[in-house]
């Protein structure tokens, strides 16, 4: 048996890990993961049940992390409490370029949460973007929105962190507020303002708040969108903001969960069932 845990480096130097499940049968086709806020390769209950399903299919499976796993680690230093949103293009780049070295030529990339805002992004930006075949985006999330229209503190925070940088105090933590990002973890004054600031590149990953989605026009290949009926962060009601992936960029294909939260639980084999059938309808003569 082959040892699943995975490294690589991307190309400032971070090292990321991840796991690579790769069944007995040869095959080309490859399910890339890409975690949302301060989580990781292996924390989202639904993968498992994502992965069962794809691996009975004969596709090889990538979970990864980046280097927003986690709230902060030390070695190296990184994590959600001080990454920049822009340097997602880095980690996908580096565990795209991983799985082209290993011989795979079709790539679904999948992101959850903000994982589903960073794939939207590096579909603009990524240097493999072309190699990508299908996107799937999991409880897509406007957090650039979300946040600056429910953080009872945001415009306390925002000066803060704009008074820090300014005084070369950028790597440390806000103050005010110490649980200053969505009132769940920490965050340095540059990564706070990079998210927030106006015009952040956050802002343009899923701009549910504009009500038109530029960076999502642009993709090319078929979308498959899954998010529930409970807690989300589009800001807009999940329906509308369904409706305008589906105006802004008609090869969508979206399902929204009855009774589900922003994580699946207790709708992990209904999600993995939806993603798999969209997988073998967009890969059929492979899968077959």
């Amino acid at each position: 048996m082959r040892y699943p845990i995975v490294k690589i480096k991307t190309e400032d130097n971070i090292p990321l890990y991840g796991m690579l499940l790769e069944p007995p049968q040869k095959t080309d086709t490859l399910f890339i993961a890409i975690h949302g806020t301060a989580s990781n390769f292996y924390e989202n209950d639904f993968m498992e049940a994502i992965t069962k399903k794809l691996y009975q299919k004969k596709i090889s499976l990538l979970l990864t992390n980046n280097r927003g796993a986690y709230i902060l680690q030390a070695y190296p230093l990184a994590g959600a409490a001080i990454e920049k949103f822009e340097d997602c293009v880095k980690d996908i780049d580096a565990w795209i370029f991983f799985a082209l070295k290993k011989g795979y030529k079709k790539i679904i990339l999948q992101g959850h949460s903000l994982g589903a805002e960073k794939v939207v992004y590096y579909m603009n930006y990524g240097i493999h973007k072309k190699k990508i075949s299908a996107v799937v985006l999991l409880a897509p999330s406007d957090s650039f929105g979300y946040e600056r229209a429910y953080s009872k503190n945001f415009r306390i925070l925002i000066k803060e962190a704009e008074s820090m940088i300014k005084s070369g105090k950028e790597e440390e933590f806000l103050r005010s507020t110490w649980l200053s990002y969505s009132g769940i973890m920490p965050r340095s004054a540059l990564s706070y303002y990079n998210f927030l600031k106006e015009d952040s590149e956050l802002s343009k990953a899923l701009p549910f708040h504009n009500k038109t989605l530029p960076f999502y026009q642009k993709i090319k290949i078929p979308i498959l969108a899954v998010i529930g009926d409970q807690t989300e962060y589009t800001l807009l009601p999940v329906p509308e903001a369904l409706e305008l992936m589906k105006k802004d960029n008609p090869l969508t294909e979206d399902h929204q969960l009855k009774n589900c939260d922003h994580d699946f639980n207790g709708k992990e084999e209904e999600l993995a069932d939806i993603v798999a059938k969209f997988v073998e309808n967009t890969f059929e003569e492979k899968i077959r």
